[in-house]
């Protein structure tokens, strides 16, 4: 995935995605590593059978250079540590004796990383520390090493696959407390749809996808909140390029809105594909929505 992440969710999803290999392959091997009592030694977790795991998500926007140089320090950083702090991470590891430095990355760009980490565990096995192999070596991974793993976390029970329509007593009251809302979309919908009817079917419609929308993120956030977290970051993600993408200027037509809601809907099912394409269609008119209503998205004026 390539959606932005705050440090602690990257860490948390990281060791879900090792509890879940762990779990079916090699079962009461993994430790975790709590960072809350004087600090972690620079490891998440490591294994019995010689895997030590570091996870890192830099802060984004970033450049292919800017994440690189920010990850090759971390890297840098936290190999030290076991140098820096031998004596506690010896003790911490007892008789494991690490063979494999797995550094878990949110994206990975740059093959100068790979040679960063090449040259960094030469230094590493320089150190002579005793609970380190004569083969050491680091290992750069992503989510996308841990496929079956992700789609597990992110795999929906049927009950939160389809998305209940919502009533005409929902919308009504939906329509009572937004009055505001509701008036800016419809003074925005004039710019692509001439009649007033036109203009009324095509805000009914996205307010009923709207409220179906929120509904099934709701459930989500309940039910499958790594999935929940991610479809948040991909739609700020994509409103934030909005206007670069879609500047007022290209938006004359109804047609804008269909173009902009099947991007998203699919760059949501490449992301998440165990949302199935209605629930991701849902979802991304659900942000269109939204965003007609907050101002996001904005259409020129029409010729006269």
């Amino acid at each position: 995935m390539s959606a932005s992440w705050q440090g602690r969710d990257w860490q948390n999803y990281c060791i879900l995605l090792l509890q879940k290999r762990y779990a079916t392959q090699n079962s009461h091997s993994l430790q975790l590593v709590p960072d809350r009592h004087q600090g972690d030694l620079g490891l998440e977790a490591f294994s019995h059978d010689g895997h030590v795991y570091q996870c890192y998500a830099a802060e984004e926007p970033l450049t292919v250079i800017g994440c690189y140089e920010k990850q090759r320090d971390k890297l840098t950083t936290d190999l030290g540590k076991l140098r820096d702090r031998k004596t506690e991470v010896a003790s911490l590891l007892g008789r494991v004796v690490v063979h494999r430095y797995v550094f878990m990355i949110h994206r990975h760009d740059s093959r100068r990383l790979i040679s960063h980490a090449h040259s960094k565990a030469e230094d590493v096995r320089s150190w002579n520390l005793p609970f380190v192999a004569d083969e050491f070596s680091i290992v750069v991974e992503t989510d996308d090493d841990y496929a079956n793993e992700r789609e597990a976390i992110h795999a929906l029970p049927k009950a939160i696959i389809e998305s209940n329509s919502p009533t005409d007593a929902d919308r009504a009251a939906w329509g009572t407390a937004n009055a505001d809302l509701h008036e800016t979309a419809l003074n925005k919908l004039e710019r692509v749809a001439q009649s007033r009817s036109a203009r009324d079917s095509v805000l009914t419609a996205l307010i009923n996808q709207y409220l179906k929308g929120e509904n099934a993120l709701e459930r989500l956030k309940n039910v499958v909140p790594e999935t929940h977290r991610g479809i948040l970051a991909a739609k700020a993600h994509r409103e934030d390029l909005l206007v670069l993408e879609h500047p007022p200027e290209s938006n004359g037509s109804h047609k804008a809105l269909s173009k902009i809601a099947g991007e998203l809907a699919e760059s949501l099912h490449s992301d998440f594909p165990t949302l199935s394409s209605m629930l991701a269609e849902t979802l991304a008119w659900s942000a269109v929505a939204d965003w007609l209503m907050r101002c996001p998205l904005d259409f020129e004026e029409a010729d006269a």
